[in-house]
């Protein structure tokens, strides 16, 4: 499937001026309209590159893009030159050396960045590099279009949600809010710190002068962890007093403890 190519054989059989995949050709019949030099169809010069060229296997449509806008936003990183190794690393692969230098050899052995014998993701992008770099470019989805290529699409994507918000989850959690507002102990939504979290928020309490005050909190990665985690205690909305007054009265250690507990203490251990 994969043609391979060494950037001067590219640039003797194509245009090297004009987006990767100009040679394609439109069929007006059928769902698969794009048809290559060999007569196969495609969904799209985006599908023609991600399989035929690239190798890839074939995946849902929102997965096989997610991978092209990757793609994308590395070779703009490289093409700009704006990064070094380091900050390469941080910035697109969470820190992780052996993934950033697996991608750029894998971007080499692609054809797609010049050939250095460190594996480095340095630059310069071969000729097939910078056409795909274009076509990808002049082909973005609605979704992707209007997040600025390169680290702000990046920063878009992180966290577990994949920066995906859901309208029904939102109005759900609204719901709940609302449904438990009343209660003298209630979990909260809230940052510490400017990081996502919830806190154990209990009514009237005090010897002498009795107020609202925090008895607990929990910090999480990002909002998608911390949304899950609150819809697992919304399903036990009657276990709150009980929590509320377990943590006033032991600390909230202990509560902590419990919660962690009650998570997994029912979960089957999976031997493979």
């Amino acid at each position: 499937m994969s043609q391979i190519t060494e950037p001067q054989d590219y640039a003797s059989r194509r245009n090297p001026k004009l987006p990767w995949g100009h040679w394609l050709m439109v069929d007006d019949h059928g769902s698969d309209r794009i048809i290559d030099e060999e007569g196969r169809h495609w969904s799209s010069v985006r599908d023609c590159l991600w399989r035929s060229r690239l190798g890839m296997p074939k995946l849902d449509r929102d997965v096989q893009d997610e991978g092209l806008e990757f793609l994308l936003t590395v070779l703009a990183v490289i093409d700009r030159r704006l990064l070094g190794i380091e900050e390469f690393t941080h910035a697109l692969f969470n820190d992780s050396m052996a993934v950033a230098a697996h991608y750029a050899q894998w971007l080499i052995g692609q054809g797609l960045v010049e050939h250095n014998s460190c594996g480095r993701p340095d630059g310069p992008l071969t000729c097939e590099g910078k056409a795909v770099l274009v076509m990808l470019a002049s082909t973005r989805s609605p979704e992707h279009a209007p997040i600025p290529i390169g680290l702000n699409w990046i920063n878009s994507r992180r966290g577990l949600d994949r920066g995906k918000p859901h309208k029904g989850l939102t109005e759900l959690l609204a719901k709940q809010e609302a449904l438990a507002d009343q209660l003298q102990y209630r979990f909260v939504r809230r940052d510490i710190f400017d990081t996502p979290g919830i806190a154990l928020v209990g009514e009237g309490l005090g010897p002498t002068i009795p107020l609202r005050r925090t008895i607990w909190s929990l910090s999480f990665p990002d909002n998608h962890a911390r949304d899950r985690f609150y819809l697992w205690l919304h399903e036990r909305l009657d276990r709150w007093l009980d929590w509320g007054e377990m943590a006033q009265a032991k600390g909230g250690r202990v509560l902590s403890e419990h919660l962690l507990q009650l998570a997994f203490v029912d979960r089957p251990i999976e031997i493979a």
